[in-house]
C-alpha cells in the first residue's frame, strides 16, 4: 500500500481499469496543482495505491470556511443556523434553535470535528464508490489510522441505490453513519404517470419555443469565462456556502473532456449550461448554471432538466439530479434517495469519541425526521430509506442502476428479436403476433431511443401487414374448372376432408360464380370459403358439399365464422352462402377463423396442409 502526494505521484503505475485513468486523468492534475488552484476550498491531496485500486483522499485540519463538501461543520451546524429565522420558525423557537445548535456547534470544533481524511473523495463527482471486502477494508483503515492517527476516517456521502455493499461491509467493520444528506435518482426501469409524462412533454418544448438550440460545448472553447459566470450567479453568488470554481477549472474539464458540457445558446450567446459525467450506469451532473436574469416565463431552468433527464434516460441509463427543487423534480419523475457518511473513529480520544456519537445522535434522530417529514409531503408515504437507520443497507430504488440498465438491455434485446421473428410472418399471423409487442412497446415508461426506433418499425411492420392481407390466388384468366383443381391440391386437409379457402384479389362476378360451382361439383367431403375484393369492398363467399354437410359443417356456419372478421354480413343455404364487408385487412383473419372452426367440429389430427 503506497501513499502518494503531488511530488511522488509520476512513479505511480496505472492498472487498466476506469477507476484507475480517472484518477489519473481528473484527480492527479488537481492534486499537483493544489485545491485552491481549481476550487474554493482548501484541502489536501493525496493518492492511495492499494492492489489495483488507486483511490483519492481528501485530508483537512480544521477548514471550516470550506463547503459542506470537505467541511461537516458547516453542513450541521454553519449551514443550519443561517437557515433559522424568526420568519420560519418564530422569534423564541429561533433563539433558541440557534442558541443549542452554537452550543453543539462549539463543542464539535473543540472536539475538532473536521478533522479528517476523507476516503474515495472525488471532490464534485457521484456514484464512484470504491469495491472494497471486509479484508481490504480492514487493511485500509489499519494503514489510515497509522499513518493520520489524529484524524478521523470518513467516506462521505454514499449512496445506498449504488453501494449498498459497500456501506454494509463498511458496518461489519465498526464504522458508524451520520445521515448526510438526500440526492434525487430516476431509474429507467421506473413507472410513471400520465401527469409526469405531460410534465415531461410541455418541459421538452421550452427551450426551442424560446428559441434556443443545445450545443456540445466544445464547438464553443472559448465560453468558459461565461459558464464561471452563470454558475456563480445561480450558485456562489446566492448561497455563500456553495463551492466555487475558478475560470481555468471550466476551461480545464471542457478542454480535456473531463465533462461532457451543454450549452443552451441563442443569437450566439450562451444563457445556461450544465455538464454531466456517467459513472456505474449513472449520470450526474457536477456544474449547471443559467442566466438568472432571464423571464421566468422562458422556462430556461425547466428545459434544461428536461434535456439532462433525456440525456440518461433516452440510453437507457439512471439520472441523479441532486437535491434541490424537490417539487419541480417530483413532478417529473425523481424519486429521493439518502446518502450516508461512514465514520471511524476508535483510535481517537474519548472526547472525541463523544462528539462523533454526539453528531450522530443529533443527525439522525433530529435531521433525518425532518427530512423525512419535508420529502414526504413532496412524494408521498412511498418514500424508502428515511426511516430510522437499520441493517444492511438495500438500495432504496428497488434496483440498483447497473441492474436496472441491464435488465432494461435485456428486455429490449428480446422486444428487438420478437419484432424479426414476427417481421418473417405475413397478413393476420404477423398483427397477431404484433399485438403484445405493440402494448408494450407503447406503454414503455421512459423515452428510450432503441424503443422509439423499435416502436417506427413495429408501425411499418402493421402497415405492412394490413396492405397484403393474404397472398392472391391464380390470375382470373385461368378457366374456373383449372382454378378450382389448383385450389383443392392446396386445400388444408383432416384425413378425407379438404378445406379450400383462399383470398382471390380482384375477380369478376362470373368468374367467381363459376369457381364455386366446379369447387362444389367436386368428390369427397369439400368446404370452401372464398374471398375477393371489388371497389374496395370484400365479397364473400362460402360452399359445403353433401359429404361435409353430413358431417355438421354448412354453408352458413361457415359464412358466420368469415363475416364478422370483415365488419359485414352474409346468408344463403346450406349448400352455397353470398356475402360482404369493408375491411380488408381482416380477410386473413376470416380464413383463419374458418380453418379453426372445421378444425374444431372434425376434432381431427393437426392438418398436413396450409391454408390456401
Amino acid at each position: 500500500m503506497t501513499l502518494y502526494d503531488a511530488d511522488t505521484v509520476d512513479t505511480c503505475t496505472w492498472p487498466q481499469t476506469p477507476q484507475a485513468r480517472l484518477a489519473r486523468d481528473y484527480f492527479v492534475p488537481l492534486m499537483k496543482r493544489g485545491s485552491t488552484a481549481f476550487l474554493s476550498d482548501r484541502t489536501t491531496l493525496r493518492l492511495l495505491a492499494m492492489d489495483d485500486l488507486r483511490i483519492p483522499l481528501a485530508i483537512n485540519e480544521a477548514e471550516y470556511g470550506n463547503s459542506p463538501l470537505h467541511s461537516l461543520w458547516v453542513r450541521y451546524i454553519g449551514l443550519p443556523v443561517q437557515a433559522v429565522t424568526a420568519r420560519t420558525y418564530g422569534a423564541a423557537r429561533a433563539v433558541v434553535m440557534r442558541g443549542a445548535m452554537r452550543t453543539l456547534g462549539g463543542m464539535l470544533k473543540a472536539a475538532r470535528i473536521d478533522k479528517c481524511v476523507y476516503v474515495d473523495h472525488w471532490l464534485v463527482l457521484r456514484n464512484l464508490s470504491v469495491e472494497l471486502d471486509e479484508a481490504r477494508l480492514e487493511r485500509l483503515t489499519a494503514f489510515l489510522v497509522e499513518r493520520f492517527p489524529g484524524h478521523a476516517i470518513v467516506f462521505p456521502a454514499i449512496n445506498p441505490a449504488n453501494a449498498s455493499p459497500l456501506l454494509n461491509t463498511l458496518a461489519a467493520r465498526d464504522y458508524g453513519f451520520v445521515y448526510g444528506s438526500h440526492t434525487r435518482m430516476t431509474l429507467p426501469t421506473h413507472e410513471v404517470s400520465r401527469q409526469v409524462r405531460e410534465n415531461r412533454r410541455r418541459d421538452g418544448r421550452l427551450l426551442e419555443a424560446a428559441g434556443y438550440r443545445v450545443v456540445d460545448g466544445r464547438e464553443l472553447p472559448e465560453c468558459a469565462p461565461r459558464l464561471r459566470e452563470l454558475y456563480r450567479s445561480l450558485n456562489a453568488d446566492k448561497y455563500h456556502s456553495t463551492l466555487d470554481f475558478t475560470e481555468e477549472w471550466f476551461a480545464w474539464t471542457l478542454r480535456e473532456g473531463i465533462f461532457q458540457y451543454w450549452l443552451a445558446v441563442k443569437d450566439g450567446r450562451v444563457d445556461g449550461f450544465y455538464a454531466t459525467h456517467v459513472s456505474d450506469d449513472t449520470v450526474w451532473s457536477p456544474l449547471f448554471g443559467y442566466d438568472l436574469s432571464l423571464p421566468q416565463e422562458l422556462g430556461l431552468y425547466r428545459g434544461l432538466v428536461h434535456r439532462l433527464m433525456q440525456d440518461a434516460l433516452e440510453v437507457g441509463l439512471t439520472i441523479e439530479l441532486g437535491p434541490g427543487a424537490d417539487p419541480f423534480k417530483s413532478l417529473r419523475g425523481s424519486q429521493p434517495v439518502p446518502r450516508w457518511t461512514a465514520y471511524y473513529v476508535k483510535h481517537l480520544s474519548g472526547f472525541r469519541q463523544y462528539a462523533w456519537r454526539t453528531l450522530q445522535r443529533y443527525v439522525n434522530g433530529g435531521v433525518r425526521p425532518a427530512a423525512n417529514a419535508m420529502l414526504r409531503k413532496i412524494d408521498g408515504d412511498g418514500i424508502v430509506g428515511f426511516g430510522p437507520l437499520t441493517l444492511p443497507f438495500t438500495p432504496p430504488t428497488g434496483q440498483t442502476p447497473r441492474e436496472a440498465a441491464r435488465a432494461l438491455r435485456e428486455q429490449v434485446d428480446a422486444l428487438e428479436d420478437s419484432l424479426e421473428s414476427a417481421a418473417r410472418l405475413e397478413g393476420e399471423a404477423r398483427l397477431r403476433a404484433l399485438s403484445p409487442l405493440s402494448q408494450t412497446l407503447h406503454n414503455w415508461p421512459q423515452p428510450m431511443r432503441r424503443v422509439v426506433a423499435l416502436r417506427e418499425r413495429l408501425t411499418r411492420l402493421e402497415q405492412e401487414a394490413r396492405r397484403k392481407p393474404a397472398q392472391a390466388a391464380a390470375p382470373t384468366s385461368v378457366a374456373p374448372a383449372d382454378q378450382a383443381r389448383q385450389l383443392l391440391q392446396d386445400a388444408t386437409r383432416w384425413g378425407d376432408t379438404a378445406l379450400v379457402a383462399a383470398h382471390l384479389g380482384e375477380v369478376p362476378a362470373p368468374h367467381l360464380k363459376a369457381l364455386v360451382e366446379a369447387l362444389r361439383q367436386a368428390a369427397g367431403s369439400v368446404g370452401v370459403v372464398l374471398t375477393a375484393t371489388r371497389g374496395g369492398k370484400v365479397v364473400l363467399v362460402t360452399a359445403a358439399s353433401d359429404a361435409l354437410r353430413g358431417q355438421g359443417v354448412d354453408a352458413g356456419q361457415l359464412m358466420a365464422q368469415a363475416a364478422p372478421c370483415v365488419e359485414g354480413k352474409g346468408g344463403g343455404s346450406p349448400e352455397v352462402a353470398w356475402g360482404g364487408g369493408s375491411r380488408a385487412d381482416g380477410i386473413e383473419a376470416a380464413l383463419s377463423a374458418t380453418r379453426r372452426f372445421v378444425e374444431s367440429r372434425l376434432a381431427g389430427p393437426v392438418p398436413s396442409g396450409g391454408v390456401g
